[in-house]
């Protein structure tokens, strides 16, 4: 305990001296003055227990029951004690004598060590080991909790852990939440792209082609992280979620260009005019798909209410990320269905589609005169 009370008081220390960081406290809390009785080795080898000495010290100051009289209906202890003015005080502590067993009582001191220290109100364990819990407050606007941790691991923790190998550290309260919830998060993202992968397989019945519209989304990710530092604004939870929206905002663009590509090889045009095509007749409807969502959450943005400080990063992600990737897909999608193309050798084999029929329509012209 003095040792993990040494490692909890260096933690502390550090907490106060990061701006932004008040009221470092630990649920240790010291208990009451009490008397720590340790056998010493003369006693052990005359066969004098602790617990005999322990009862001992207990009957001077407590008393000891004798037996139990009948009044009645109750019993009465019958307690032996010494007087009240010589148990109100550890003066005569030194002074008790201990039966031996033998008939002969010895002192107190000469059969263990009696030690006068302060216990503990309380001993908190986790897993069966024994743990202090610190806590500190962050005042927002001039400290981040996010950055402080990482510090924390970084450089002070890491020298801890290797001063003291039997420590370990548990983080709990707010960041424990937030590990929580942005491993749902991880995991919810993967089945959403799975579940998207799948949906898009079954549309375009094509294995490669899901891939080159979801191939954007790593671009979104980026513009996401450019947004918040251009706004000077950390990472947060709220931006991951808006991480999470934003893979199934970003692919809409190239699901646009993807299937007009294949309309195109469908009604028989060549692969690189198909391209060239896409990026001219959906470049309006590409750009008004993007522009709409961006003006819808541009009033969020320049909100500055404190009920929206906690959705603006959310909202920072999905502008940002969807400029960035609007910008980028009318380049990249064209480019890897190139390379699609060009990997497959032939322009018939990239149709996800079976081709349509072509019908004919009789054309009746009638001549009148100069016109027709």
């Amino acid at each position: 305990m003095s040792e993990l009370e040494a490692v909890v008081d260096a933690t502390k220390q550090k907490l106060a001296a990061y701006d932004g960081v008040t009221d470092v406290d630990d649920d240790s809390r010291p208990g009451k003055w009490e008397l720590q009785l340790k056998a010493q080795a003369h006693g052990v080898a005359m066969g004098i227990p602790l617990e005999r000495i322990a009862r001992t010290v207990r009957a001077s100051y407590f008393g000891e029951e004798v037996m139990r009289l009948q009044r009645g209906r109750h019993e009465v202890k019958l307690m032996v004690r010494y007087p009240e003015e010589d148990r109100n005080s550890l003066a005569a502590l030194n002074e008790i004598r201990v039966d031996a067993g033998d008939g002969i009582q010895r002192p107190i001191t000469e059969l263990a060590e009696v030690d006068v220290i302060r216990g503990y109100s309380e001993i908190n364990r986790i897993d069966q080991r024994r743990s202090i819990t610190i806590s500190a407050d962050v005042t927002e606007g001039q400290a981040n909790a996010e950055n402080i941790v990482r510090d924390l691991k970084r450089t002070f923790l890491q020298q801890l852990q290797a001063d003291h190998p039997w420590l370990t550290v548990r983080w709990e309260g707010q960041q424990e939440q937030r590990s929580e919830s942005i491993s749902s998060l991880m995991i919810g993202m993967c089945i959403a792209l799975t579940v998207m992968y799948v949906l898009l397989t079954i549309q375009f019945t094509s294995y490669v082609q899901p891939a080159i519209v979801m191939g954007v989304i790593p671009f979104g990710f980026v513009g996401a992280v450019w947004g918040h530092a251009i706004m000077d604004i950390p990472l947060t939870l709220f931006s991951m979620l808006g991480l999470v929206a934003l893979t199934g905002v970003v692919v809409n663009d190239s699901i646009v260009l993807v299937d007009f590509i294949n309309a195109r090889i469908r009604a028989g045009i060549p692969l690189p005019e198909a391209i060239l095509e896409s990026g001219t007749r959906r470049f309006r409807p590409v750009l008004l798909t993007s522009m709409t969502t961006i003006a819808g959450l541009l009033p969020i943005l320049t909100e500055d209410s404190f009920q929206a400080q906690m959705v603006i990063p959310m909202a920072v992600s999905l502008c940002f990320g969807l400029s960035l990737a609007t910008l980028l897909v009318l380049v990249l999608v064209p480019t890897f269905y190139s390379i699609y193309g060009a990997f497959l050798g032939n322009h018939s084999a990239v149709n996800p589609g079976p081709e349509k029929e072509h019908s004919s329509t009789p054309m009746t012209v009638r001549v009148s005169g100069d016109r027709i």
